[in-house]
């Protein structure tokens, strides 16, 4: 019987098996007739019974190791060169070649992903579960981000209306900030919200890695439900694209993104801008959406349209540094400008509605990124440092009252007043000053071809200085502060065993949060109250840890498992509220912890004839204690707050299966299914425990279906053009917005969801221009998210692809 401390032995034994050497070490270096280094090139060898893989790096270099000496065979495939196979006879303890292959037209992505392992395969093997996302033709079409995501197993993007709206990210049951958010690494947090992932041009975007449940050392966060990872375009052409679109609800998007290098110095710079402007003025029904017709008389419900939610926000960021030179892979200086403002339409329910509230805000991001492998013999290293000014002003100081008719209602006055004296409590003209500074530091020790050790430390500390002139001159005196230190550090060993078939990986981390708040505070509820700075200080240290593991059972099937003991700290905003987003504090937020176990397989490239298949599936456990979850509070349901839930037992999994055939027609089905328990343990007044009512997380879809059908045609009407279609269906189960208790439709119970949505792309030849039509929710149903919050009607948008250079 395995027990734990047994475990080093096993370790021991499988580190002494992968460590026999072998007779030859083969290198290389790829490069294309234009000298430049062939990134990412795909490179399989065979021989000897022999069978191995592996991708040129950003130098164009590839290794494989421990081969036994003799005769090989050698493919390359690049989507930037002509296919090429050579010959290669090892005799000899160190052998090194040089490849050279011819640059051409860009190459049938589809060619290269049948004969080579697909990323998602990849990190599969290292025994995560993970979706991966390829952007290259979602690109462009009139498509968002988190539609993208919202298509894929076991993920579930809960927005609250239209573009710009805030978004929460739900994995496999874990949601909220439990789910964390990357680009490139690098917590999303950091680039303020203007710079959201759907602010992101798709273009920029070469892939996205979800992580459901135990996420990748690497990716050094404190995330608990799992990861969202932003992979963007690397720079290996010099390259500008743009991009326009229009469509329903005031909706117009613009980004323009290029890159440059200089092949001999290996000067690299890279830009990008973005505008998005929506009105957002879409319809809304039903039990949320009444008003009064006169003073006294019942609610009557009506259709209405949305009229104080408009969004607009702009960015631009500039990189400029060097790239695979000798003394560095990477080195590159970045800066970020973006802002927005935005018309609030709603508290946190479609109850309260605003007609003067909104917010603005700016974020200033400075950043220097780092990378060299083998910095000295068999080391890696890279690193990362940001700092980031967000300035937030919250406009609220009319307290005239509106109602979903658009306009002020005067059934007592003309028009109608708050007694508040503003629409969500008193007037503000809050100015925050959020600062933040990030650093990232890994290193990756190589022991030898088959082991390695990882260390990684994050640090992330927050400042906020608010100001509100509307507050009485002595109690705006009063200056209040927030502080917020987090510090993460990874200790991790990875395995590759029996030629790399068996994959493990054990993994420890080490957290520190340290935050400290001095808020205003009123000495009662009277009208002879006093106000005084208290101040609250809390510190906590903890420890987690975890273990992957995959087999790889024949090339095409891999069986992969995980296991975690994972903490998640609350987030600054989380703790300390955001006035624009009708956030309050929770100064008392306790950390969450949580048990995570995940066991799948995946079938992958099930080929006979002209049909090739693919299967992904995925069990889940999550034990978790002091789930943190935001709830509205309030009379009126207005604002949130965010609580400490205590123990919630969630079981469940997700489904994939992916069909293709003659590289045409293209179909994907996923099913996502748990089961989130209330187990919290109650105790009456005499102190006697009260067993748990066993209740379904509230506000929580836990099952839903996803079908993506889409056809490829080339040369469509013209010669070297191509035209590819596409449709979505999306099935989202009713769930209870409270509580298990039935109730009215949008209100106690959201009600099932269906959304069909289909579009086509219509590239013309040589590649240079797109167009691209869509249809979103043809049927015009309602569709709802956090706590009944309706998201837009069926809508019409176009978009027109550029590749300039």
């Amino acid at each position: 019987m395995f027990t734990f401390q047994k475990l080093p032995i096993y370790l021991l034994l499988i580190f002494t098996t992968s460590a026999i050497s072998q007779n030859s070490n083969f290198y290389g270096k790829v490069n294309l007739n234009t000298k430049e280094p062939v990134v990412g090139a795909y490179i399989s060898l065979k021989g000897n019974g022999i069978e191995k893989e592996t991708t040129s790096n950003i130098n164009g270099s590839f290794s494989f190791r421990n081969l036994p000496l003799g005769k090989y065979t050698v493919l390359f495939l690049s989507l930037d060169a002509s296919p090429k196979t050579i010959t290669v006879t090892l005799n000899s303890k160190e052998q090194d070649i040089k490849v050279i292959l011819q640059a051409s037209e860009f190459q049938a992505l589809d060619e290269v992903f049948l004969k080579s392992k697909t990323v998602q395969q990849k990190i599969i093997e290292k025994g995560f579960a993970v979706n991966v996302i390829e952007i290259k033709e979602a690109a462009i079409q009139s498509i968002q981000v988190n539609e993208l995501l919202d298509q894929s197993a076991g993920v579930r993007v809960r927005q609250s209306g239209g573009l710009g709206s805030h978004a929460h990210y739900s994995l496999n049951g874990m949601s909220g900030n439990s789910v964390k958010i990357f680009i490139d690494g690098v917590p999303i947090r950091n680039f303020g919200p203007s710079f959201s992932l759907n602010s992101i041009p798709p273009s920029l975007i070469k892939r996205i890695e979800v992580y459901k449940g135990v996420v990748p050392p690497h990716l050094s966060d404190d995330a608990m439900g799992g990861a969202i990872n932003i992979v963007l375009n690397d720079i290996t052409k010099n390259e500008l694209k743009a991009s326009i679109s229009a469509g329903s609800f005031g909706t117009y998007r613009a980004d323009i993104n290029g890159g440059y290098r200089n092949n001999k110095s290996g000067f690299t710079a890279r830009g990008s801008a973005f505008i998005n402007y929506a009105d957002n003025d879409y319809d809304v029904w039903g039990d949320q959406v009444a008003v009064t017709l006169a003073a006294g008389e019942p609610d009557v419900f009506i259709h209405a349209k949305r009229f104080h939610d408009r969004y607009r926000s702009q960015g631009g960021k500039a990189e400029f540094g060097f790239t695979r030179v000798d003394w560095a892979d990477k080195l590159i200086a970045g800066v970020l400008l973006s802002n927005m403002d935005q018309q609030i339409q709603t508290g946190a329910t479609m109850e309260s509605v605003y007609g003067n509230r909104f917010t603005e805000q700016n974020t200033n991001m400075y950043s220097l990124d780092y990378a060299k492998k083998n910095i000295i013999k068999n080391v890696d290293a890279n690193a990362f440092a940001s700092y980031s000014r967000l300035n937030r002003k919250t406009i609220d100081t009319i307290a005239t009252q509106y109602s979903w008719l658009g306009y002020p209602t005067s059934y007592f006055n003309t028009p109608d007043v708050w007694a508040t004296g503003a629409e969500a409590g008193d007037p503000t003209l809050q100015k925050d000053i959020d600062q933040t500074i990030n650093t990232r530091v890994n290193l990756a020790y190589h022991v030898d071809d088959n082991n390695t050790i990882q260390v990684n430390h994050l640090l992330n500390t927050f400042t906020r200085d608010s100001d509100d002139p509307m507050l009485p001159a002595a109690e705006n005196a009063l200056k209040e502060d927030r502080e917020y230190l987090k510090s993460i550090v990874t200790l991790s060993f990875e395995n590759k065993a029996f030629d790399e078939k068996l994959r493990t990986s054990i993994f420890g981390k080490f957290y520190t949060m340290d935050r400290t708040s001095r808020l205003r505070t009123r000495s009662s509820n009277t009208s002879t109250s006093t106000i005084f700075i208290e101040e609250n200080n809390i510190t906590s240290n903890d420890f987690g840890f975890g273990a992957t593991i995959s087999y790889s059972l024949s090339p095409k099937i891999t069986v992969f498992g995980s296991a975690e003991k994972a903490i998640r700290l609350p987030e600054a905003n989380e703790v300390f509220g955001n006035v624009s987003a009708n956030l309050n504090p929770s100064i008392n937020l306790k950390p969450e912890h949580s048990k995570n176990y995940n066991l799948g397989f995946t079938y992958e490239n099930i080929t006979f004839n002209k049909h090739t298949f693919g299967i992904t599936s995925n069990l889940f456990i999550r034990d978790t204690e002091d789930l943190i979850m935001q709830f509205p509070t309030g009379s009126n349901e207005e604002f949130y707050e965010n609580s400490n839930i205590g123990k919630i037992y969630t079981e469940g999994f997700d489904f994939t299966v992916d069909y293709n055939y003659n590289e045409k027609i293209f179909f994907s089905a996923n099913t996502s299914y748990f089961n989130a328990r209330d187990y919290n343990v109650t105790y009456d007044t005499n102190g006697n425990p009260i067993t748990p009512t066993y209740e379904r997380l509230a506000n929580t879809p836990y099952f839903t279906m996803n079908y993506n059908l889409k056809y490829k045609a080339k040369d469509f009407i013209q010669k070297g053009s191509s035209l590819s279609s596409y449709s979505n269906l999306l099935y989202v189960h009713d769930f209870f917005r409270h509580s298990s208790v039935l109730g009215g439709s949008g209100k106690t119970v959201i009600p099932n969801q269906v959304s069909l949505d289909t579009g086509f792309a219509y590239t013309f030849p040589k590649n240079k221009v797109t167009f691209s039509f869509d249809i979103k929710n043809i049927l015009n149903n309602q569709l709802f998210d956090n706590y009944a919050l309706q998201k837009p009607g069926r809508g019409f948008y176009g978009k027109l692809s550029f590749t300039i250079l």
